[in-house]
């Protein structure tokens, strides 16, 4: 087991080895354009950025008309209907301009004092970059929340593929825009983004994830990163049973 600095473990050598060897075949008989998809929270940091963000709104930001308690509000919501939950939190950011919601996220990264990325995601992302892969991201999160975040990754804005609701003229609107990138909407937003080529390599954390390892042509990798008591152990733990019935990849970055 190898541990890099940030004490998360680095993918098995033998793993990596077989993940290159086969995009790399699969390159050389095959015309582009080429894509990989990752799940964020969980998949790329230790961390989930769309409710970090959301917490330093409620703390910083100008937003009015939330409900009282509006974590506690939220994270009901997310029980009952995570599919409404998830829209609310683009929805909120209404009469806003754009550019001040995304303002908000950059400051929202400043004050990290550590952003808990899996360095063997970082190192996959830049070889695989290397190779003319165009990489995603797909999030149950709001795509300005995350956006900030993947610059990390070397990646960018349109790299994104998350929750959004429409912006006219330069203002958020409350009308959804697209679907609700969660389950079986993480892999139609992509879809819709490669206009109908599928990626070869998806990887993801949770059983909300499944849909996006499946439209992988290639290489589906299933992660984990928490432990018993954890709130994702059990859907990890789902997500890894699928995998090993299915012959999928897996890793444990702990």
């Amino acid at each position: 087991m190898i541990l890099n600095e940030a004490g998360y473990k680095e993918f098995n050598m033998d793993l990596l080895k077989y993940i290159e060897q086969e995009i790399d075949s699969h390159i050389k008989n095959q015309t582009s354009p080429f894509y990989a998809a990752f799940d964020a929270d969980g998949t790329l940091w230790n961390i989930d950025a769309g409710e970090t963000f959301f917490k330093h709104q409620i703390k910083s930001s100008g937003l009015k008309n939330l409900p009282d308690d509006p974590w506690n509000h939220y994270l009901d919501w997310k029980e009952r209907d995570p599919y409404g939950a998830y829209l609310w939190l683009a929805q909120i950011n209404k009469d806003h301009k754009l550019s001040q919601v995304r303002l908000w996220a950059h400051e929202c990264l400043k004050k990290q004092n550590h952003w808990p990325i899996f360095p063997a995601q970082l190192k996959l992302i830049q070889w695989l970059r290397s190779r003319g892969v165009r990489v995603f991201v797909v999030t149950a999160s709001v795509k300005w929340a995350v956006e900030p975040f993947v610059q990390l990754l070397g990646l960018h804005y349109d790299d994104v593929i998350g929750v959004e609701t429409k912006v006219h003229n330069g203002l958020i609107t409350d009308e959804i825009s697209g679907v609700i990138t969660w389950k079986e909407g993480k892999s139609q937003a992509l879809l819709e983004k490669t206009q109908g080529v599928a990626p070869i390599l998806c990887v993801g954390n949770t059983m909300g994830d499944v849909p996006l390892i499946m439209s992988s042509q290639l290489i589906k990798l299933a992660v984990s990163c928490s432990t018993e008591g954890d709130e994702l152990f059990e859907t990890e733990l789902s997500l890894q049973k699928i995998a090993r019935e299915n012959q999928w990849l897996s890793h444990s970055f702990i």
